[in-house]
């Protein structure tokens, strides 16, 4: 019943350009304008890409985080989930986008971070029905990629392989 009462509507998020938001979501996502136009004076647009409703403002007064190549160890970012990791980034990059993180990186980058001490990611509680030991024995894997957006807005695609007997995520 809760399920029903609270629904996810959109992700609003400030931004320095509309446009710039609008033709990125159109070209990589075939993204799709519902609106246009001003709030509070403001140019906003809302559109729908990967299933979800966007909302950007353009806001003056926006800061632009760090973009690529500055150390960054983690960052607010959409996550969107792809069925085949590669054949989405070989269609990504087709559009213009570039990766600062492949799988191979990520990869790197925890052994780097994890040279067999387990600092790299620790769990405080996994949900049942999957325990630490299936998670090790690669029954569950995330293998992820991320591009930067306009205003370096992290976009982290995600191959998720879990056992069907879990399902945290929807397909």
């Amino acid at each position: 019943r809760d399920m029903q009462r609270y629904r996810f509507m959109e992700v609003s998020m400030a931004c320095t350009s509309v446009q710039a938001m609008e033709d990125f979501w159109i070209r990589m996502f075939d993204g799709k304008v519902l609106f246009r136009g001003l709030m509070a004076g403001q140019p906003f647009s809302r559109m729908v890409a990967c299933g979800v409703t966007l909302v950007f403002r353009e806001d003056p007064a926006m800061t632009v985080p760090p973009g690529p190549g500055q150390e960054v160890q983690y960052r607010n970012h959409l996550g969107i989930r792809v069925d085949d990791l590669e054949a989405a980034i070989a269609d990504l990059e087709a559009k213009g986008a570039r990766f600062t993180m492949t799988p191979a990186l990520v990869r790197e980058w925890q052994k780097k971070h994890d040279p067999g001490t387990g600092a790299y990611l620790q769990t405080t509680y996994i949900a049942p029905p999957l325990s630490r030991e299936r998670i090790t024995s690669g029954e569950y894997r995330h293998d992820v990629a991320i591009f930067p957006g306009p205003d370096n807005l992290w976009i982290e695609l995600n191959e998720v392989h879990e056992p069907t007997d879990a399902q945290w995520f929807p397909a």
